[in-house]
Parts: C-alpha cells; structure tokens; sequence
C-alpha cells in the first residue's frame, strides 16, 4: 500500500495500514480488531482525523457495551484498537495528537462483570507473588497448589481437580472440561491450557508428592475429600494478609488486564478471552467458538510465566 496523501488521513485508511502492519498476528486476532474498528469507522470514519474528538470515542464505546448482546470486552478493545490506531498516525504525522488516550478509564473494563479481588498493578503483583513464595504457614501441597496458581490462572475449582491423567507430557499442554463450564452458553466445555516451561518444572516437583495419586493436589489428610478444599486457598490469602486485596479466582482478573496492558506483553482480548476459557460473541451475539489461536496462546502462556518470574525477582 502506498503512503497516505495528506488529506487522506481518514480513520478507516489509518486502521488498514495498521493492520498491514501486524504480520505476526493470526487471521483470527486481525478478523477481531477489523470488527471492533469496523463499529468505530461506520460512526466517525469519513471524518478526518484532526476532527474526532474524545467524546466521540467514548461515545461509540459505551454505546457498545450498553448493547445487551455485546460482550464488555468488545467495547473496552475498540477504545484499545482505536488508541492504537491514533498513536500510529501520530508518529507519522497524520495527526496532531492521540485523544482516544483521554477515554482511558472511563469504560467498564474487559473483565468487568465480576468484582471479586484482584490485584492488577505489576509493583503490588509483584509483592503479591514474592510474599506467596516466602509464605510457610501451609501444607507442602497447599504452598504448591497456591504458587501455579498465578501461572494458569483457572479457577479454583479448575485447580484443585487437576488430574495428572489430563497432563500431555509431550506436548506440555492440560486439557480439562472447566467444571463450570457445564450447561453455560458463555464458557468452553474444554480448556487447553499450555503449560510453561516454569509449570512443568514445578508439576515435576508435586509429581513427587502425589504422581502415585490421581489428583496433582490430592487431600494428604485422613479426609472424605479427594483433592485439597476451596475454604484450603481461601485461608491462605486470608493468613498471607490478603483478605478483600486478592483472592484465588482474582488472578484471572490479575492475568488478564497485565497480560492486556503491559508494554512488554499486549496481548489481545480475543487471546485471552479464550484462555480463560470464555466463549467469544460479536456484537450480534454470534459466537466465535471455532477460534482457538493455541500458537498464540502457547507463546502467551510462555511469556507470562517468564514475566511473572521477572516481577518476583525485583
């Protein structure tokens, strides 16, 4: 494609050479944010770019997230694309300055919807992760269930259950039927999830404990349960200092506004939607089930475990 001329500065023409300009994403993620800045150029395209206002911006979002068969998520990812778009014209002079930056904040955010506690700030996660790795008042098992946890950030449940059956050895990856997944037209009925180098190790170590069991976090007590219990977790955040700051099921909140939001991560909504094993919609509530992006996700997986790993040794 060609430069743009001046005068051509149009928020559609910009949003293309963006995407032409991202070769390492998959077809999938581009087929995504073509739909999210799609919504964007049919309300603002044909004006230039100078010409759009914050107000605008957020007027097309919100109107996106108040539809009732929009996912949040679809909103809040157009006002990212099209902060995206702005910084790319900016840099080359296609216009003055990036007023989507003005509309940070003021959306429900992609994981809105449920408000239990999470941290989401790498400088308090980081504390977080070391004060778990330094933490002793728990049983072996229960330290191990609690520190992979931020690695895969399942729920609980999810956790708790893993089978080391459902362990692929050979191609260091978990599959599993999320136990509230049953039934429920907003969640997958099985998860894939890549297991970083980091997690492997660390299972390697549990496998030690209770490989000759058919639960990785099996209960080491005398009890009618077979694998640790919620209220197990629950108290350890609960001993660690943490009651209402962080919870076991705040870490998918925690993964995916870091792994969203952090310069050197960035990865998608549609990405890691799918890794918390939620069901992807469009705007007219069609669902985009068939998207698997595991490539994607297995380099994803990988790079969040060697961030995370990075946050602890500060």
């Amino acid at each position: 494609m060609t430069l743009l001329k001046h005068g051509e500065n149009t928020k559609q023409q910009v949003a293309i050479k963006v995407n032409l300009k991202k070769p390492s994403y998959s077809e999938s993620t581009l087929k995504f944010w073509d739909l999210c800045l799609g919504y964007m150029c049919q309300e603002i395209g044909d004006l230039r770019m100078d010409d759009i206002t914050s107000e605008m911006i957020l007027s097309v979002c919100e109107s996106i997230q108040n539809n009732e068969n929009q996912a949040t998520f679809v909103g809040a990812s157009t006002r990212l694309y099209t902060e995206k778009v702005f910084s790319f014209a900016v840099a080359r002079g296609l216009c003055d300055r990036n007023v989507a930056i003005d509309t940070r904040g003021e959306l429900a955010p992609a994981n809105s919807g449920n408000h239990l506690p999470a941290i989401t700030k790498p400088d308090q996660f980081a504390t977080l992760l070391k004060d778990m790795s330094n933490f002793r008042g728990a049983s072996k098992i229960t330290l191990e269930a609690m520190n992979l946890l931020p690695y895969v950030f399942v729920r609980s449940i999810d956790l708790r259950s893993m089978r080391w059956g459902d362990i692929d050895w050979d191609n260091n990856t978990w599959a599993f039927s999320p136990t509230k997944g049953e039934g429920r037209d907003d969640m997958v009925s099985h998860l894939v999830v890549p297991l970083a180098t980091q997690v492997i190790t660390r299972l390697r170590n549990i496998q030690s404990i209770t490989g000759h069991k058919e639960y990785v976090f099996a209960s080491m007590r005398g009890s009618s349960n077979a694998y640790i219990s919620k209220a197990t977790l629950v108290q350890i955040f609960h001993r660690l200092g943490y009651k209402d700051v962080q919870c076991a099921h705040g870490f998918r909140a925690s993964a995916k506004t870091l792994l969203m939001e952090q310069p050197e991560l960035r990865y998608s909504d549609i990405v890691t939607e799918l890794q918390l094993g939620h069901r992807i919609k469009d705007t007219h509530g069609g669902a985009y089930n068939r998207l698997d992006e595991i490539d994607t996700r297995v380099q994803m997986m990988q790079d969040w475990a060697d961030y995370i790993d990075n946050l602890r040794s500060r």
